[in-house]
């Protein structure tokens, strides 16, 4: 299953750290979305700009119109939304989202959050996908070359970190 996750665009992916941060995890094969309080009218050339860049596909772009954000990120899985507002952390919270919320604030250190939620992530999809789908004969070698020529990279890169874990 490959990880998708949320960022709101003003206050958060408009800014450039946070840009960089997405293009990160595009690069390392997860499904970035944007999910913002914009209205889908207008002018939007600066958000549009911004996901061009980022090679984020405009059907990843979720205007609510000033609705609750919560009720979009319910449509689909979502490993974490990034926002910078509390009451959208709140609603989320209070919403029973399986969404992990994570506030963009300088009190929070907001990126290292995100990529232990992914690293954990991808740890329990690696324990499943060990433990279920895989056939007990099959080495870790033999996985990892056929997470590569499936162009699975996220699990690829889970698998080279065990490998390397074990050779040491």
């Amino acid at each position: 299953m490959k990880l998708q996750v949320s960022f709101d665009f003003d206050g958060v992916l408009s800014i450039p750290e946070v840009e960089e941060f997405a293009k990160e995890l595009i690069e390392d094969g997860i499904n970035v979305w944007v999910t913002t309080s914009r209205y889908n009218e207008g002018s939007n050339l600066d958000l549009l700009k911004v996901t061009d860049r980022l090679g984020i596909p405009y059907s990843n772009i979720q205007f609510t119109g000033r609705q609750d954000k919560s009720k979009f990120l319910e449509q689909d899985f979502f490993l974490f939304h990034l926002d910078d507002e509390p009451y959208v952390i709140n609603e989320i919270i209070e919403n029973g989202q399986n969404t992990t919320p994570i506030l963009m604030d300088k009190s929070v250190n907001w990126e290292e959050m995100c990529k232990e939620l992914i690293d954990f992530s991808l740890a329990m999809q690696f324990i499943a996908f060990r433990f279920v789908d895989v056939e007990p004969e099959e080495s870790l070698e033999e996985l990892l070359a056929k997470a590569i020529e499936e162009e699975d990279y996220e699990y690829a890169a889970v698998l080279r970190d065990e490998i390397k874990s074990l050779d040491e």
